[in-house]
């Protein structure tokens, strides 16, 4: 077949037609040298084309450009999950049940002795909350952004919870502290409410920068006080103490009767104004509470610090110490300081506490009535809170819950 079967142009063609008829050996050399182009034309790939170096200058930017994106994804990365940062998050924290006599862990959480005890039933937790952010324990971008998203997690100001002048041994050792001193208050609180206290006592540690006029000194025992021109009160416990002095002008000169060693002695002072809203005055004397007894508790959570599980600590010495399951086997978690006159204080982490509750399996829970605020609208769906101001009213709570009757008591969404 000849190359002019390939050719598709019309005139070409018929020109193709005329010449058929010629000799073989007379072919057509313009012809066939224009179907050679023609072919080559068609069939040839196009010459390539070196980029200019301009363009070559431009590709190289555009490389450096992403290779610095990159880069720099990678470093914001890296950052938000290791760098940290200046904040504190408070988490859900696990929970302990201060009943526990070792059958869920290695050891007993409370125990009670110099005294008669008794089988007890159902879970009093003490609950806790996860702190991160202290020294020790870092807090990253990440997980501030895991805590906005998060309805159990709260974040907070450093130096609300562990100023950055502390060390993390510091931080460790004021935690200790606060946790020893809520059990001692919480063994004395139990005792005097239950009728086990014998002799309180109380004994000057420290005497104040606000009270420049007594002759007191550390380690007198207090044992009467006589306002000027009045009666002479003998002091039997820091509750009767503080009631008197809401009696007594700021101002007011009394005598103090103390026991100063194996001797009996007196010393005066001037009265000085009560904290703002009190009524009354304070002796401006820093004061130990000991009372006679035989009864000791010991706590074993060396890894937990803090004053806050001191009402669950008392309560769970008055059901050791009385006849009876003081939580009819029920499951009940709370949190408040408490001091040795019975008396529940405020916590931090209110919320945090009450979603640890929960997820542990309290349905009940008691709460500082001064947290209410905080509690109001965040009780955990299933649970039921309710608020307590004294040792006295955490004991009836607990049985009205035993019982299965709360109606009596008083809610924070009541208040």
């Amino acid at each position: 077949m000849s190359h002019d079967e390939r050719v598709t142009h019309p005139d070409q063609h018929d020109a193709a037609d005329t010449a058929g008829s010629a000799s073989p050996n007379n072919p057509q050399p313009v012809r066939e040298h224009e179907d050679d182009r023609l072919d080559q034309a068609g069939h040839a790939e196009a010459p390539h084309t070196q980029p200019s170096p301009q363009d070559r200058r431009r590709r190289k930017l555009r490389r450096s450009v992403v290779a610095g994106a990159v880069l720099v994804v990678v470093a914001l990365i890296v950052a938000v999950f290791t760098v940290p940062i200046n904040v504190v998050i408070e988490a859900p924290g696990p929970t302990w049940n201060v009943l526990d006599n070792g059958s869920s862990s290695s050891q007993d959480v409370l125990k009670v002795s110099g005294t008669e005890t008794y089988p007890t039933e159902g879970a009093l937790r003490m609950t806790t909350v996860s702190v991160s952010g202290c020294p020790g324990y870092p807090v990253t971008t990440a997980d501030l952004i895991v805590a906005w998203f998060s309805a159990d997690r709260r974040i907070v100001d450093r130096n609300q919870v562990c100023p950055q002048d502390q060390s993390a041994e510091q931080v460790e050792a004021t935690g200790k502290a606060q946790m020893t001193a809520s059990q001692d208050s919480a063994v004395i609180a139990a005792l005097v409410e239950t009728g086990k206290a014998g002799a309180m006592h109380l004994t000057v540690t420290q005497v104040t920068e606000q009270q420049t006029s007594t002759g007191i000194q550390t380690g007198d025992v207090l044992e009467t006080i006589t306002p000027e021109g009045g009666q002479t009160t003998t002091i039997t416990s820091f509750s009767q103490l503080r009631e008197l002095m809401t009696t007594i002008a700021e101002g007011t000169r009394v005598t103090l009767g103390v026991r100063r060693g194996e001797q009996q002695t007196s010393a005066a002072l001037t009265t000085i104004a009560p904290q703002e809203g009190a009524t009354g005055s304070l002796l401006g004397l820093s004061l130990k509470i000991s009372v006679d007894s035989q009864v000791d508790a010991t706590f074993s959570l060396s890894d937990v610090g803090g004053p806050s599980a001191g009402m669950m600590f008392a309560l769970g010495i008055v059901d050791e110490i009385t006849p009876g399951a003081l939580t009819g086997g029920k499951d009940i978690s709370g949190t408040g300081t408490i001091d040795m006159t019975g008396q529940v204080g405020p916590i931090g982490g209110i919320q945090q506490k009450m979603a640890g509750a929960r997820k542990a399996g309290s349905t009940f829970f008691l709460a500082p009535a001064s947290n209410c605020d905080e509690v109001k609208g965040h009780e955990p769906k299933g649970m039921q809170v309710f608020a307590v101001r004294t040792l006295h009213e955490a004991v009836t709570a607990t049985q009205a819950i035993a019982s299965g009757d709360t109606s009596g008591l008083a809610t924070c969404s009541a208040r």
